[in-house]
C-alpha cells in the first residue's frame, strides 16, 4: 500500500468534517514541501537570474617561449561574457580542455601532472565528463554544462564541472558563454596539457 492508499484508508475513520480539514492539511504541507525541495535540489531555477553586463572577457590558449598556457584577465565580473579561443595550431599541439575544477584537484608537481590522466585523478574526470570513448578516442558531450547555464560550476572527481573540447582541426575555435558563477575565485585546466593552468576571480555583478 502506497502513501495515498494509507492516507484514504485512515481519513474513513474520520467524520466528513473532520476529512476535509485533513484535506486542506494535507495540500498546505505538499505545497510548502514542494516549495523547499525546489529551493533544495534545483539551483539553476532558484537562484537569480544573471543579468548581462554587455561586457566580453577573454581567455585565450597559446604559446609563450616555447610553453602551452591560458592568458586570462585577472577579474570578470558576474554578468560579463566569456569568450575561450583557442590560438594554438592542433596539427602541432593537439587539441585543449577549458574545464572549471577545484583548486585542490590541480596537479601541482612534474608527477601529479605526469599521473592526471589515470584512475581518480582530475584529467581522467574531466575525460569521463566529455563521454570520452578510449577505443575510439572520441567524445560525446561538448560542451559539458554541469550547473547552472554559463561558466558556473567548476568540478572534481566526484562530480562533473562546465568543460569545452576545442576539436582537432583547426586553430581559432572559441566558445562564449555568460559568467554565471558566485563570487570567487575559478580555476581551470586542460585535460590534455595539464600543466596548463590558470585562474580568474569572479566579481559581484555591478563591481
Amino acid at each position: 500500500m502506497n502513501y495515498a492508499e494509507a492516507g484514504i484508508t485512515f481519513c474513513n475513520f474520520f467524520t466528513t468534517f473532520e476529512r476535509n480539514l485533513l484535506k486542506k492539511h494535507l495540500v498546505l504541507v505538499v505545497a510548502a514541501a514542494a516549495a523547499v525541495m525546489l529551493a533544495s535540489f534545483s539551483p539553476a531555477l532558484a537562484g537569480a537570474a544573471v543579468t548581462p553586463t554587455g561586457v566580453t572577457q577573454t581567455i585565450t590558449m597559446n604559446v609563450e617561449k616555447g610553453a602551452l598556457g591560458f592568458v586570462a584577465p585577472e577579474t570578470v565580473t558576474q554578468g560579463d561574457a566569456l569568450k575561450v579561443i583557442n590560438e594554438t595550431n592542433p596539427k602541432k599541439v593537439g587539441p585543449h580542455t577549458f574545464s572549471l575544477v577545484t583548486q585542490p584537484t590541480l596537479p601541482k608537481t612534474p608527477k601529479a601532472t605526469k599521473s592526471c590522466f589515470t584512475p581518480k585523478h582530475i584529467c581522467m574526470s574531466i575525460a569521463k565528463w566529455h563521454g570520452f570513448n578510449p577505443k575510439t578516442e572520441k567524445i560525446t558531450v561538448n560542451p559539458v554544462e554541469a550547473g547552472p547555464e554559463g561558466w558556473s560550476t567548476m568540478g572534481n572527481n566526484s562530480k562533473e564541472g562546465d568543460s569545452w573540447f576545442t576539436g582537432e582541426k583547426k586553430e581559432g575555435t572559441s566558445i562564449t558563454e555568460q559568467v554565471t558563477a558566485q563570487p570567487g575565485t575559478l580555476y581551470f585546466i586542460c585535460a590534455i596539457h595539464p600543466g596548463m593552468q590558470g585562474k580568474t576571480t569572479v566579481l559581484p555583478a555591478g563591481s
